[in-house]
């Protein structure tokens, strides 16, 4: 099986506000918001949904399979040698000429909320990868379509369909970009829509569908709602709730949902239960939690992720 993770990839300056946003904004002076917050510290980290994801998969001794564009530039070299040293494959990664790395800016509050600006660069350039030319048969790989360039997001999803690869949908922050036909369009024939809170409402409004409606083209959706935990959501069943994972303490939050999407698409490798995948995400999510750093700057061992979760979740997992 190839594990298969399009989207980003990307240089972030994570920020580090030690107040609370919402005490400096004025609820109804949105329309002129003008507002200064000085952070106090600042941290340059590797990020981009792509990465984080492989990154994760990588220390789940996976190898996956990174579809993304880097930009010509130094930070693009320097990412694609970090590639290269996890012993990924890197035939799917296109460097455009001419392009900048995508870049991201986080800023980060005591409370754990974010304000994000992303420039995409390279990402606006699809990396022209055929899943086609993968080894048949195609059902037996799993990708997940994660937030990237609009056109290779809308472009994957109709491939992935038309051949019959299982594929998570997962379009994140890019959702207001697509109009609602578009985000019909990428969702029909999914194996999981996933999404945290905010997201899913959002997608719901866009689209005017309904959880009903949605469950005609996914065949199941996940909810992932921070310190909260997550909800998975299949027809016939209702809503099944997934607790967090305790942390010793409360690092960064920054790249934590990667980390669950990349225990659930290795729980799913494993023909684990799709509630125990959901569960698998949570664990290794505690983990880039716990990390002071950026997204890619936690580790951990498949042994302690089974002995993390079955402490947590009385099951086993076999990794």
């Amino acid at each position: 099986m190839t594990l298969i993770c399009s989207g980003s990839l990307a240089y972030d300056r994570l920020l580090f506000y030690p107040g609370i946003f919402a005490e400096s904004i004025i609820a109804d002076k949105l329309n002129m918001l003008n507002v200064c917050f000085v952070t106090d510290k600042i941290k340059a980290a590797y990020g981009g949904t792509a990465g984080n994801i492989a990154y994760n998969l990588g220390l789940l001794a996976e190898k996956p399979l990174i579809v993304a564009c880097l930009g010509d530039d130094s930070d693009g070299g320097d990412y694609l040698s970090r590639i290269k040293a996890w012993d990924f494959p890197l035939s799917a990664i296109e460097i455009q000429s001419g392009h900048t790395t995508a870049g991201c800016t986080i800023a980060t509050d005591q409370s754990n909320n974010q304000f994000t600006f992303f420039n995409p660069g390279a990402m606006v350039v699809s990396s022209g990868f055929d899943p086609s030319e993968l080894p048949q048969p195609y059902e037996q790989h799993l990708a997940i379509v994660s937030p990237g360039g609009p056109e290779e997001m809308k472009s994957l999803c109709a491939a992935y369909r038309s051949l019959g690869l299982r594929f998570i949908f997962d379009p994140g922050q890019q959702i207001p970009i697509f109009s609602p036909a578009d985000l019909i369009d990428m969702l029909e024939g999914s194996l999981i829509f996933i999404c945290n809170e905010y997201e899913f409402e959002l997608y719901k409004q866009i689209t005017g569908l309904n959880t009903d409606d949605l469950f005609v083209r996914t065949e199941a959706i996940i909810v992932t709602k921070g310190a909260k935990g997550s909800d998975l959501l299949v027809p016939g069943r209702g809503s099944q709730h997934i607790r967090p994972v305790p942390v010793n303490r409360v690092g960064n939050p920054t790249g934590a949902g990667d980390a669950y999407r990349a225990g659930l698409m290795k729980g799913l490798s494993r023909r684990e239960h799709l509630i125990t995948a959901c569960r698998l995400g949570a664990t290794v999510a505690a983990f880039c939690v716990e990390s002071e750093g950026g997204p890619q700057e936690h580790y951990f061992t498949t042994t302690q992720v089974m002995g993390r979760h079955a402490a947590t979740f009385k099951e086993q997992v076999n990794l």
